[in-house]
Formats: C-alpha cells, structure tokens, sequence
C-alpha cells in the first residue's frame, strides 16, 4: 500500500493542503503588523488548501466525485489570483487597497452561487476551466509586476521580506503553471500538479517560520531593526549628509546609467551600507529613488530647453541616465503626476 504512486501522490498533496490550514491560522491569528494584509494572506492559503485537497480527492475519486466540491475547488481556484495580487498591494509599501477591485471576484462566486449546475461536460470542459487557467496566469504576471518596485530598490524592505513576497510568487506560480500544464498539451499528469505545488510550499512556509517576527512587523520596525547594529556620532552623520548631497548635486553620477550605491561609496570613501542607512533613516529614501529624483528633474530641464525640442523622449530618458523608457515614463508619472509627453505639450 504505502509504496504505490497513488498513496504517495495523496499523502504529498495532504501535507502541502495541511501547510496552507496552518499557513492561514496562523496569519488570521495575528494581532500585530498590518492585520489587513494578513487575513487576506490567510484567505488566499484557505483557498489554495481548498482547491489542493480538492484535487487529491478528484485523484483518489474521478469524476465519482460529488460536484459542488469540485465547483468548489474551481471556485478558489479562480479567486487565487486576484486575492494574491491584493495580498501584495496591501503588504508592500506605495501599494493601495482598493474596494473594486472585489469586482475580480465576481466570477468566484457565480461559480459558488451555480456550484450544483457547472458541470464538466457541459461547462468546464466546454471552456470554463480553459479561461480560468488563462486568468489566474494573468493575475500571477500581474503580480510580477508589483513586485519590480523591488529590482530597483524603490520600495525599502529588509531581506527577509523580500525573500517572503519572492518565494510567495513563486509558489503560486507553480500553482497556476502545473494546472495549465496538465491542461495545455498534457505537459505534466493531473496527479502530479498537487504534488508539485505541495513541494514549492516548502519554502514558503520555512521562510516563514524564520523570518515570522521580521514579515509581521510594521514596516518602521522592520527596517529600524534592519539597522539596528550601527552606530555613529551625530556630527559624523550630519558630515556624511552633506558629503553624499554634495557629491550627486556636484558631480551628477546619476547621469550613468547602471550607477551603483558601490560605485558611490567608493568616491566617498563611505561603506555603502552606512550610505544605505543615512538615505533610509535620515534622508527618508533610499538609493534608487534618490538617483531616480535627480534624473528626473534633470529630465524637466531638458523638456524646458528650446535647444532640445528635437530630442525623442526616449533620447531624453538616455541622457538623464535611465537604461530603459518604460521605467522613465513610470518614474515620471509616478513623480509628476502626467507623461512626459504631455509634460512637454504643457510647456
């Protein structure tokens, strides 16, 4: 018994639908951090357990399965992805929780309202379970995309909670991807999709257990305590202040593009995690938006200048030292409220 594909196939998919039950206790228990992001963590692993254990019964029953738990199953399915991409936009800093976006939802529960009626041969087969696995695909990129704010450094979390959002979106990307890739050619059986999923649970719930204290801090607390070993005289800090300002305001190595917080560090003579923590804690930025302010007030004057009228947009991004136009017109809007297209026109 215990060494057939099956057993190992159902005991797998159980223990990784178990790691979600205390994944999700334990986030709906806490009363510190952000609470709000937290029962929606604790939501998203409820729905996830669900459409897991869902799917190690259908491996065990087949279609003897009753079918409101498999529209069940589909339901939470369906509801992972817009419920992982608010999860994110709660938990990390310049992200808003907005209530439309429940409209994503909707979906959910006409599948949950029908449970009785979506049949397989009539409904999911016919295309349903196609478009579901189209969305929640759509919703894991979308949530990629959040998450680039933290490739170039414009939101401030500490190691661990960048490694908790990466291993998060990693996990739910093989949720979604072993289901699409049993369904799209039949790349992977059916009974091995929970298994893989189950397996890249692992991480997420280590680098939980680790770093617990550091994911439920509010972020103040996080990063004071990110820097909690360093020690300077008040006079050392106001110089290396001055020093730092001076420099970029004098020198304008923000104009290069791929400049790093290393290269700055060694024409100040300045270890860059002690840059790192004047920015953050005495600046109230970090290295990334400081450059990205100065180019883009730098971007501003050349948009003004006559003598620059016939540069492209694109030209202009360059000389202001960004490597890439979409992240210029993103940190342009982000910064000034319009494109720098129309602020050109506007002038």
């Amino acid at each position: 018994m215990i060494l057939t594909q099956e057993f190992w196939t159902l005991a797998i998919s159980l223990t990784g639908g178990l790691q979600c039950v205390l994944l999700s206790l334990s986030f709906l228990l806490l009363k510190k951090g952000n609470t709000f992001s937290h029962r929606l963590f604790a939501a998203l692993m409820f729905l996830v357990g669900l459409r897991l254990f869902k799917s190690a019964w259908y491996v065990y029953a087949g279609d003897h399965m009753p079918l409101f738990w498999i529209n069940i199953g589909f339901a939470a399915h369906l509801a992972a992805g817009p419920l992982l991409v608010q999860y994110i936009r709660t938990a990390i800093p310049s992200k808003t929780y907005t209530w439309t976006w429940n409209l994503h939802f909707i979906p959910s529960l006409v599948i949950l309202l029908g449970m009785q009626n979506w049949s397989l041969e009539a409904f999911w087969y016919r295309g349903g379970y196609h478009m579901l696995l189209i969305s929640s695909i759509v919703y894991w990129l979308y949530a990629l995309v959040l998450l680039k704010p933290f490739s170039q450094q414009e939101v401030v979390l500490s190691g661990s909670q960048k490694r908790w959002f990466y291993s998060l979106v990693f996990m739910m990307g093989s949720f979604f991807l072993v289901y699409a890739a049993n369904y799209f050619g039949g790349l992977l059986p059916y009974s091995k999709a929970p298994v893989v999923y189950a397996l890249a649970l692992f991480p997420l719930s280590i680098s939980a257990w680790r770093s617990y204290d550091l994911l439920t801090l509010p972020k103040q607390q996080a990063v004071a305590q990110k820097y909690q070993n360093i020690e300077i005289p008040a006079k050392t800090i106001q110089l290396y202040k001055k020093k730092i300002t001076t420099y970029i305001q004098a020198e304008k190595p923000y104009l290069q593009g791929g400049y790093t917080i290393k290269q700055l560090s060694e024409s100040l003579d300045i270890p860059s995690h002690v840059i790192s923590w004047i920015l953050n804690q005495h600046l109230h930025t970090n290295f990334t938006s400081l450059l990205n302010q100065h180019r883009i007030e730098y971007a501003c004057r050349l948009l003004d200048d006559v003598n620059y009228a016939h540069y492209s947009i694109a030209g202009i991004a360059f000389d202001a030292g960004f490597n890439s136009l979409s992240v210029f017109n993103q940190n342009f809007k982000r910064r000034k409220g319009i494109t720098p297209s129309a602020y050109r026109k506007k002038v």
